[in-house]
Parts: structure tokens; C-alpha cells; sequence
């Protein structure tokens, strides 16, 4: 009996010492924050990514998350509000995944709704879009580098096709007597744009709502281009901005000048803060040109890309038989001189035998 009862204390103590310890390192998990269920075709979305440690601080988190390509596309990613001071990899989307890795500085984090990073979602065709991990970590701030990752979430959202839903919306206005939101559009613009002057965009939208407008470059461009940009690092290039609607639902932009030229889709969205979402409304397209002297120097960088590699073609096509003639004429010539060594040292021994003879003779 004594026997039983010392048998189930060393077993309580073990359980305490080595056992409880690790099911409560085990307690962090990644998961998905999704604001909305259900979006429409067109609509954006964003989704937070986030980690909960409420056991002990944590300082590395890394891992894979998963997404529907197919009916989704990743818009951007932001790192606003992040717990990571810094990232040994940066979340970049790349065929349905996003990888990501990054630091937590000591103390490290403790909490239980950390940001890891947030998704700029828009829908692309109607389906049920289901977020994933397909792996992931989380590193304990013990000087060990334990993984303490208990779960990795997961999470989804409908997304229908954009006629259902009008229809919906218009059978819910006439039953209900509620307000449809009115989507932006640009209605007066810049029709003419040098990248070293800045231009204005004018449109209608929901009154007093925010509006954001994305610009789009979607001009292919050329090595020149490519060049010409790389080198104009202090340009300001074209990305989203945010506007407010007045009580009309007037809204106007104006841009900085010195703009990156290129040919850029201005598309407004309608901001839906009580639901995280963005619809899309009527964009237009700009043109973005540079001045002469860039244009011509873009001619010439293209040029020069051309001709450098039928030059360098044409250079090798003749240096190597030129080359392989060179050598032949030294192997010939060296050949030559060792004929030649022979021939003396033939002559040599010959010399050599005669005066032996002689000698012996004697």
C-alpha cells in the first residue's frame, strides 16, 4: 500500500516538474482576424494576421500561409502596427502563398491579439475562399529558441457574384427602404501629364465617405525605361491615396510633381469602415509622358541594348577562328623548333660517335 502511494507521488511529480511546464509552453497560436463573411466579386477585403502568447513572451515567428489564387489576388500587404521590428522575410505573395519571418526584440511579446501583418484581399470570381497555414513556428523568448506553437488557425469568407448580390441589395431596397452606397467615379481629369508637372482627379462618390483611389502602371516597359527609372531614384511613383467626400460626394486628389511616367489605371474604391471592405467604382487611365531629352536617351539605351549583343555576337564569331588560327601558327612553330632540337641533337651524337671511334681506333 505504502508502495502505491509513493508510485503516484512520483508520478504527480513528474507530471508538475516536466509534463504541466510543456502543455503550458504549448499555449501560442497564428491565426486570421476576418472582419466580414461574405464580399462581392470586386470587393476588397482585409485580413489581419495575428499571433496570441498569453503564457510567456515570445521573439520569432515565421510561417506559410495559403490562399485561394484562384478566386482571390493579394492586393497588397501592409506591416502597419506590426509587433515585428524586423523581418528576415519580408510577406510577399508568390502562386497562392505567403511566406514571411520575422524578429521580436526582448522583452518580446506577450498578449493575446499581437498584429502580425495585415492582406489587402480583392475578389475575383464567386467561391468560398478558405485561409490556411501550411506551416509555421513560434519561438519562445527563453535563450532556447523553444516552438511553442500550440495551433495554426484558419478562416474563410463567401464571395458572390456581383449580380446576385445587386439583385439582393435592389429587392432589400425596395422591402426595407435602405440606402444603396453610391460607388465612386472620376468624372474630370488631367488629359495631358509631364512627369515633372503634377495633375488632378475629380469625381462623385457616397457623400461624406472615404475614398481610396489606386493607381496602376500597366505599361510594359522597355530596357531604357527600366534604366531610366532605376536611375531616377527621387521621383515620386504613383500608388493609392486616400480622399475624403464632402457632404455632395465630391472628391478631388491633386499629386505631387515629378512623377514616374508610365501609362497608370486611376481606379476609386468606395471604403466601407464599418466592414473593412473597398468596392470598386468607374476609373480612367492616364498617360504619364517624359520630357524630350529622357525620351530621346530611352531611344538610345534601347538602341545601344540592341546592338551591344550583335556586336559582341559578330566579335566572337571572328576572334575565335582568328583566335584558333593564332594558336595553329604557335603549335606549328613551336613543333617547328623541336624538329629543329631533334635534328641538332641527331647531329650531336653522330659527332660524338665518330670522335669515339677515332679515339678507340687510336
Amino acid at each position: 500500500m505504502r508502495h502505491k502511494i509513493y508510485l503516484k507521488f512520483l508520478c504527480l511529480l513528474i507530471f508538475c516538474l516536466f509534463v504541466a511546464p510543456v502543455a503550458n509552453a504549448q499555449s501560442s497560436n497564428i491565426f486570421f482576424s476576418t472582419p466580414k463573411k461574405q464580399v462581392r466579386e470586386g470587393d476588397r477585403l482585409t485580413v489581419d494576421v495575428k499571433v496570441q502568447s498569453a503564457s510567456q513572451p515570445i521573439n520569432a515567428i515565421s510561417g506559410i500561409v495559403t490562399f485561394p489564387a484562384g478566386l482571390v489576388d493579394v492586393v497588397s500587404i501592409s506591416k502597419d502596427g506590426s509587433i515585428m521590428n524586423f523581418w528576415t522575410r519580408e510577406p510577399k505573395a508568390s502562386r497562392g502563398q505567403i511566406v514571411f519571418e520575422g524578429i521580436v526584440l526582448n522583452p518580446g511579446f506577450q498578449g493575446s491579439n499581437g498584429i502580425i501583418f495585415h492582406i489587402n484581399f480583392e475578389a475575383k470570381k464567386a467561391g468560398t475562399a478558405f485561409l490556411g497555414f501550411a506551416e509555421g513556428a513560434i519561438l519562445a523568448n527563453d535563450g532556447l529558441g523553444t516552438n511553442v506553437l500550440a495551433k495554426l488557425g484558419s478562416a474563410s469568407f463567401n464571395i458572390i457574384s456581383r449580380l446576385i448580390a445587386s439583385g439582393t441589395e435592389t429587392a432589400e431596397h425596395g422591402k426595407v427602404g435602405s440606402k444603396l452606397s453610391a460607388l465612386p467615379v472620376i468624372t474630370e481629369y488631367s488629359s495631358l501629364i509631364e512627369s515633372k508637372d503634377g495633375f488632378y482627379l475629380k469625381g462623385k462618390g457616397e457623400p461624406s465617405a472615404l475614398t481610396k483611389i489606386v493607381f496602376k502602371d500597366i505599361a510594359a516597359k522597355s530596357l531604357g525605361e527600366q534604366f531610366i527609372n532605376f536611375l531616377q531614384s527621387k521621383k515620386n511613383k504613383l500608388d493609392e491615396v486616400l480622399v475624403n467626400n464632402d457632404p455632395s460626394g465630391s472628391f478631388q486628389y491633386v499629386s505631387g510633381k515629378n512623377l514616374i511616367a508610365g501609362a497608370y489605371n486611376a481606379t476609386p474604391f468606395l471604403v466601407d469602415e464599418s466592414t473593412n471592405t473597398e468596392k470598386p467604382g468607374f476609373g480612367v487611365q492616364l498617360l504619364v509622358s517624359d520630357s524630350r531629352i529622357v525620351k530621346m536617351l530611352v531611344v538610345a539605351i534601347n538602341v545601344l541594348g540592341l546592338l551591344i549583343p550583335i556586336v559582341a555576337l559578330i566579335v566572337i564569331i571572328y576572334f575565335i577562328p582568328w583566335y584558333s588560327f593564332k594558336r595553329m601558327r604557335v603549335i606549328k612553330k613551336r613543333l617547328g623548333l623541336e624538329e629543329e632540337k631533334l635534328d641538332l641533337s641527331e647531329h650531336q651524337l653522330e659527332r660524338q660517335d665518330k670522335m669515339q671511334d677515332k679515339i678507340d681506333a687510336i
